[in-house]
């Protein structure tokens, strides 16, 4: 008798912690996620960018150039640079060799472009496994190339990802540019809160005294990074989450 009680018993404590750890997956995977994301490597994303999201505990991906020192007239993240931001916890992806469109030259310079910029960056000892299309620009034969060297890819396709389906060679991201308000950006931060989604939040250059359209001043970066902490939604590196949900195409 008392042998079937004691079976009984952890029988029920089993099915309990089943359910238990049902809950609390189910309950974790419904905060959504937003990802980081800064393309081309200007140095204001380390000189500004990087401590300020170091004092929320936040890591980001940085999407940065292997062959150039500036860009647009800007001076750009050095390898060493790269390397402590990824030594701190954030991902370092490539955006290229030089920046060119993909739609506007031939294969064998497109895969130069994919393939030497990630073999110069792990020449530098960074871990590259993400990819970021220059001005968004891609089609059929960059993206059958990408998949040889990347475990993900960035175009331009403006939206939010769906965590059960991602597409890992096609992500959706919003880009910021110097005329979003913090309103704008903290309801799309609370969307993908509310609806388990993800979100890849794309910065370029962060300050400056006389912003170009994709630049974002200090003080909105700010507040973003405040509203995104006050949020409760998670922050991951997109390899993190490739990591975690994503699933070959």
């Amino acid at each position: 008798m008392k042998k079937k009680y004691l079976i009984g018993v952890i029988s029920l404590i089993f099915l309990i912690s089943i359910i238990l750890t049902f809950y609390l997956e189910k309950n974790d995977n419904k905060t959504g996620i937003i990802s980081l994301a800064f393309d081309d490597g200007y140095l204001t994303q380390y000189e500004i960018a990087y401590p300020l999201m170091e004092e929320y505990g936040f890591n980001g991906t940085a999407y940065i150039l292997a062959g150039k020192d500036t860009f647009e007239s800007r001076e750009l993240i050095s390898f060493e640079q790269a390397k402590e931001m990824q030594n701190n916890g954030w991902e370092i992806g490539s955006h290229s060799v030089n920046h060119p469109c993909f739609t506007e030259i031939n294969s064998s310079k497109m895969e130069m472009e994919i393939k030497d910029s990630k073999n110069i960056l792990s020449s530098n000892d960074l871990n590259i496994s993400s990819f970021a299309y220059p001005s968004g620009c891609n089609n059929e034969v960059s993206k059958e190339i990408v998949q040889r060297y990347y475990d993900s890819a960035r175009p331009l396709e403006w939206g939010y990802n769906n965590l059960i389906s991602i597409k890992r060679y096609f992500l959706s991201s919003k880009w910021v540019n110097k005329d979003d308000s913090l309103e704008e950006l903290c309801s799309w931060v609370n969307h993908a809160k509310e609806n388990n989604l993800w979100l890849i939040l794309t910065f370029h250059y962060v300050g400056g005294s006389t912003p170009r359209h994709y630049d974002y001043p200090k003080d909105n970066f700010e507040e973003i990074l405040n509203c995104i902490n006050s949020s409760g939604i998670k922050v991951k590196t997109v390899k993190e989450v490739i990591d975690s949900y994503g699933t070959k195409d």
